[in-house]
């Protein structure tokens, strides 16, 4: 009988200990809603990036080169958004010109560039999410790297502040998926990257489902003197439980 009484009060700790522990972390978004709805989220192209120069009057005919042309789609939101780096030479083909071929001054377009769509996470959180992975480049995902991006500030025309993780292999095949936990802190830019070599051979794009942030809750270092309710009753009876076989030894 007392043993059965103290598999069931032990049984009432470890749930109580259970319970305590899953609250450390509460759900801040299930996909991307709140903090994190498509409004939240900045698209970033780099631009070509010469000092002194207003990339904006670099034309062929009008049609404006820079920044690069990687773009966001968040037509599936709250469920995914999907981006789509750049392919420059796109633009070059709409002209009949190739990287190839292309006058000297109009070189820049076949070069690196990267694409990022960012947002500020506003507490110290834990993201997790899912990708898929797909590049048309005849060279292959080695020319078109995705990851994600994590600094202090928004990313320029020169790069990504911070660092720049990788997700897919770049030896791979065409087409990859994965799922990532990442740890941000308070107020860090957190963006989803894809890098292009040489703007050219057709783009990358990749989509982002299960998108969940968990926010951590400060660890409590002093816990409160008063017991939590279930851990209180479960040891003031197995305090009375002592006493009573002890008292029974006793006789």
């Amino acid at each position: 009988m007392a043993k059965a009484i103290i598999n069931t009060v032990l049984g009432a700790l470890v749930t109580s200990a259970v319970v305590i522990s899953t609250t450390a972390q509460t759900v801040s978004a299930q996909g991307f809603v709140d903090n994190f709805a498509p409004e939240n989220w900045e698209l970033f192209n780099s631009s070509p990036a010469f000092p002194g120069i207003d990339n904006s009057k670099i034309t062929i005919e009008g049609v404006p080169l820079a920044p690069f042309n990687g773009s966001v789609d968040f037509t599936n939101a709250p469920d995914s958004l999907t981006l789509l780096g750049s392919d420059q030479a796109s633009i070059l083909d709409e002209f009949g010109l190739a990287c190839d071929t292309v006058q000297p001054n109009l070189l820049f377009l076949c070069d690196t560039s990267f694409t990022t769509v960012f947002v500020t996470v506003p507490e110290t959180s834990i993201i997790s999410f899912d990708w898929d992975y797909t590049t048309a480049d005849t060279f292959g995902p080695a020319f078109d790297p995705f990851g994600f991006a994590l600094g202090n500030f928004p990313p320029t025309s020169l790069k990504t502040d911070g660092v720049f993780t990788e997700l897919i292999d770049r030896n791979g095949s065409a087409t990859q998926s994965g799922s990532s936990l990442v740890k941000v802190a308070a107020n860090q830019i957190f963006g989803f990257e894809i890098g292009t070599a040489d703007n050219r051979g057709g783009r990358a794009q990749v989509t982002i489902s299960n998108f969940q942030v968990m926010v951590k809750e400060p660890d409590i270092v002093d816990p409160p003197s008063v017991p939590e309710p279930t851990s209180g009753v479960a040891i003031a009876i197995l305090t009375g439980l002592g006493l009573r076989l002890r008292h029974k030894s006793d006789n």
